[in-house]
């Protein structure tokens, strides 16, 4: 290789070296220094600098490979801790999320219970009396609807305060208290759909 092509080498090189030692220094938050031919004097100066120093500040953020592996291991320490915390709290919701859906379950379940026993004793015995008169077309319609209301207030989430919004025909809503807890309180029924 001849001379030309190995100061102009050198001079690319040195350019991508100088930052990364820049790069390195401020990272650290320290000085640093890279010997680098031809200029002598300025790591002369850096090196005596840093010698100059008290033994304390020398070796002030420096880590021996004990110290550094004790750090690792508390670090690691507290972060199980922390996903242990973690994993137990999200264990907790889950349980309290799994109870309040089988309490839900359970209370759609008396509800169909209750509905079914009144369907079963409003149907007519066999051989028993004679159906119903014919009921006008309007009155069915308004029945169904009440019908399809009572059975969204069933399905719908139990709000926290428990009433329960219902909308009706005509665009008018109405407030109702919700079906859980009050299947015994014959009021909560109210007259028959099909009377």
């Amino acid at each position: 290789m001849n001379d030309t092509a190995r100061r102009t080498t050198y001079k690319k090189r040195v350019t991508s070296l100088m930052k990364k030692v820049k790069e390195l220094s401020i990272l650290c938050g320290v000085e640093a220094c890279a010997i680098v031919w031809p200029s002598p004097m300025e790591v002369v100066r850096v090196v005596g600098e840093f010698k100059s120093r008290p033994e304390n500040d020398q070796t002030k953020k420096g880590l021996n490979q004990e110290d550094y592996t004790r750090q690792r291991v508390a670090k690691a320490k507290d972060q199980l801790v922390k996903q242990q915390k973690k994993n137990r709290r999200m264990e907790m919701e889950n349980l309290i999320d799994f109870r309040d859906l089988m309490w839900s379950i359970d209370d759609r379940l008396k509800a169909v219970g209750h509905k079914m026993e009144y369907f079963h004793h409003r149907l007519p015995k066999p051989g028993g009396a004679a159906a119903p008169a014919a009921v006008p077309v309007a009155q069915k319609t308004v029945a169904l609807e009440s019908l399809e209301n009572q059975m969204l207030m069933d399905i719908a989430p139990r709000p926290p305060d428990g009433l329960v919004t219902v909308a009706y025909p005509g665009g008018q809503d109405m407030m109702h208290p919700g079906p859980y807890g009050h299947y015994e309180d014959p009021s909560f029924w109210g007259p028959p759909f099909f009377a």
